[in-house]
């Protein structure tokens, strides 16, 4: 099949560049126009490979930006309960301190327990926050799953 011929008009600039490759033995002008073309023009796996790049960078943005909202509302609960016991609860008289340290170590360790059964995968607080506010809670596998 015969090659079609074209006549283009290039900048003096992509002249030099193209003069300057031909005087080096590359190849000849016409072919090094024909390849450049090519790569320019058609779609190659690297673009597809790039598109597939961009989109799993985006999915991943998404599940970032969603453990930023976790962790700033981990911060804020943990700041306004400081707040609210720093500022509300009263200092306990000497004789009732025994007591209610005993008490509060058999609540710490509850606390704890609870703490433990939603770091094994049970039950989530920001899972239960989020259903009374009505939004639907998403799990870091799922949210990876869905944005996909």
């Amino acid at each position: 099949m015969a090659k079609p011929r074209i006549n283009i008009h290039i900048s003096p600039e992509a002249a030099k560049l193209l003069d300057h490759v031909c005087h080096q033995g590359a190849s000849t002008k016409a072919s090094i126009v024909d390849a450049a073309l090519k790569q320019l023009l058609a779609p190659t796996s690297n673009d597809r490979e790039l598109g597939i790049l961009i989109k799993r960078f985006d999915k991943m943005t998404r599940v970032m930006e969603r453990l930023a909202d976790d962790a700033t509302a981990q911060s804020e609960t943990l700041a306004l309960y400081v707040l609210y016991y720093l500022c509300i609860t009263p200092p306990l008289p000497e004789q009732s301190r025994a007591g209610a340290e005993a008490l509060g170590r058999k609540r710490f360790e509850h606390f704890i327990g609870q703490v433990g059964d939603r770091l094994m995968g049970k039950e989530r607080y920001g899972d239960a926050l989020l259903d009374h506010m009505g939004l639907e809670p998403v799990s870091s596998e799922r949210g990876m799953e869905a944005a996909e």
